[in-house]
């Protein structure tokens, strides 16, 4: 049950992540991508399909995957981050670094929405290659027209890798 939450808790890091605050060209716009997020830790590894789609603040993700992740919903509203996995649902707030229980790295929720568009934060500078920042690298290993389509986030505790399979971005 806990390695079940545990990487329920590392899958929310992406939704938690979709709000950056402050008026940014990423708070004027939609995007959506679709494709698959690897989550390496603690000798394990899983694969879910993702489809994340943000329209200003608001996120809406929907992960899906072998059993013991299976479908999950998650929604930021306001402030605050929803999980549904269907039989559970759960609030938490959305500001804030995430903690797992047990381990002692931090999960940077603000920054994940920047890094997956290939931006190194709210000044809009884009990631060249690779960069670090609060113990995090995170590496853009391909890219195309619409934006990164190989992102590799590594902490010494977890490695999450996402591939892009489409974007899709209006204003």
């Amino acid at each position: 049950m806990r390695s079940y939450l545990k990487t329920l808790a590392l899958l929310s890091l992406l939704a938690s992540c979709a709000t950056p605050h402050g008026p940014t060209d990423l708070d004027l716009a939609y995007w959506r991508f679709e494709g698959k997020l690897s989550i390496q830790e603690g000798g394990r590894s899983r694969i879910v399909n993702i489809d994340w789609r943000q329209r200003g603040d608001s996120s809406d993700i929907h992960l899906n995957g072998p059993l013991g992740i299976g479908d999950v919903r998650i929604r930021t509203i306001g402030n605050q981050l929803v999980i549904d996995t269907g039989d559970d649902s759960r609030v938490y707030p959305l500001d804030g670094d995430l903690v797992i229980e047990g381990d002692s790295f931090r999960l940077p929720w603000k920054r994940l929405a920047y890094w997956i568009q290939g931006l190194q934060g709210p000044d809009m500078a884009p990631i060249e290659a690779t960069f670090s920042q609060d113990g995090w690298s995170v590496s853009i290993l391909d890219s195309d027209i619409n934006g990164p389509v190989l992102i590799v986030l590594s902490h010494p505790e977890i490695r999450l890798k996402l591939k892009v399979h489409r974007w899709q971005r209006s204003t």
